[in-house]
Parts: C-alpha cells; structure tokens; sequence
C-alpha cells in the first residue's frame, strides 16, 4: 500500500523525534540537530520516491552532509534526491560500508556532482582497489574505530567470512550530548557485535537508535529471537530493522520490541 503523502511525527522516549512522509523541504533541522533521512531502501514505499534492493542514508548537521552508501542504482538514487530537494552537490563526505553492489553503485554517479575531490572512506582491506577504481576521490582507509567529523564516527572495519571469503564492513555512530544513533548496511560482522563495538567506543552514551540492515533473511527465527533479546539486553532504546533483515525477522523484532521498534524505510528521516 502507498503511504499516504502528509506528513507526520512522534516523539520518542529517547527524545528524538520519527518523520514519515513524502517531503521536509519546509522543515529546518534546529543548528545542533542531525537529521537521518532514508533515501535508498527496499523496505517501506513512499510517494514520489523509487524502491529499491540497497540502503543509502543523507545525514545532515549545520548544513554539513555525509552519504553512508549509495544504493544499488545510480539514477534511482539521484532520482529520489531529487524529489526530496537534496543537492548532492552538497555532499562533504561519503562513507561505504563495504564492498557490495547494493551500497556502492551509486559511489561514480556522486562523485561527479562534487565540485572538489572528497574524502571517501572505506574499510582499509579494500583502500588501494578503491584508489583504483575512484581516482576521483579521496580514498581513506579505516581499520580502527575513526572520528570521521564532529557528529560522526565509524566503529572501524569488523569482519566475517561469508561465503568463504573475508568480509569486512564499517558502521556509521552519530553522536549527540550524551546520546548516538548506529546505522548500519548490511551488518554482516552480526547485529550484536556492532552494538556493542559502538558501545565500547561511546560507554558514557546511551544508544537510542539502531536502524539499518541487519542481514538475517535467512537466519532461523529462533536464532533471531536470541538476536533480539541480546540487543535488549544492551539497553537499546529503539531499533528500526530494514534493507536486508528479511521480512520475517522484522515481524519478529516488531513483535519483541513494541512501542520501541521503529519503521525506518524509504523516505523516512530521524532527527536526533
């Protein structure tokens, strides 16, 4: 079903505040807010905008803009900047959470609406193919978990074998007052793991949001059930599972966390 194209809020007990809607162009974010919105997601439908298999997220504070990963279609995802009234010309960073077609497909198509080579940060196993392949860019590898700028961080590249190859991907932790927000891609390391890497980054701060990928289409439901009560566990506030959690394990999580699961899909936007 379409959404519907007003739009509404709520306030949460983490003190941020959900958007669900088709467009916030009216709306300024206050000077020291972040405003998270979904602009490339399969999960979720909003009008005006084009869903998709891939995750990309615009994170905006004091009129500073930072992409974490770019979808899985370049034209769809500049098509939905475009209805949402995003330049991406103004972008000052892209971060990649790693090496897969559904996050970096739209890496060429950004960078040439950027008037100066960016910085582009990428986990450092894959840092001289992206030198390679991006010459366009400023390639910054991340191994260790790195301030990136003032709101925003990464947990530092964590790794898998998946598929029997290494896999290494980064999260993005977004900081405020004693607060943060994990965003994840595709969170192939494991959902928990990552928490609790951005836990032992920011242990003064409480976690109000995960949203993301969590990458559990295919886990069994009582793994999954396991998966949630040890992310409830570490006191998170409110999760927003998406892109490639698989619709089973999202019911699962709705199911589990009630008033503090979120829907945080295409088109969606969290101010922190």
């Amino acid at each position: 079903m379409e959404r519907r194209a007003f739009i509404y809020t709520f306030m949460m007990s983490s003190g941020g505040m959900i958007f669900h809607g088709t467009k916030l162009n009216a709306m300024k974010p206050e000077k020291d807010d972040i405003l998270i919105r979904m602009i490339f997601n399969n999960t979720g439908s909003c009008k005006g905008l084009k869903n998709a298999w891939g995750l990309s997220v615009w994170i905006e504070q004091s009129n500073e803009i930072t992409l974490f990963d770019t979808g899985s279609d370049p034209d769809i995802l500049q098509g939905n900047m475009t209805y949402l009234g995003l330049d991406s010309s103004r972008i000052n960073r892209l971060i990649i959470s790693h090496d897969h077609w559904d996050h970096n497909a739209g890496i060429e198509m950004i960078l040439g609406k950027l008037p100066e080579k960016t910085n582009l940060y990428m986990v450092e196993q894959f840092r001289e193919d992206y030198i390679k392949r991006y010459p366009d860019a400023q390639i910054i590898g991340v191994d260790e978990p790195l301030q990136i700028a003032d709101h925003v961080w990464s947990t530092g590249s964590q790794s898998i074998t998946y598929k029997d190859e290494s896999l290494y991907e980064q999260s993005v932790i977004l900081t405020k007052d004693n607060t943060m927000v994990l965003l994840t891609g595709c969170s192939h390391p494991g959902i928990v793991k990552i928490a609790k890497r951005a836990l032992e980054i920011h242990p003064d701060k409480t976690l109000v949001l995960v949203a993301g990928g969590f990458h559990l289409m295919r886990t069994p439901e009582n793994e999954v059930r396991e998966i949630s009560e040890e992310l409830m566990d570490l006191g998170i506030a409110n999760l927003a599972p998406s892109h490639c959690t698989g619709d089973k394990s999202i019911k699962i999580f709705r199911e589990h966390w009630k008033d503090r699961f979120i829907d945080m899909n295409l088109g969606d936007q969290y101010i922190l």
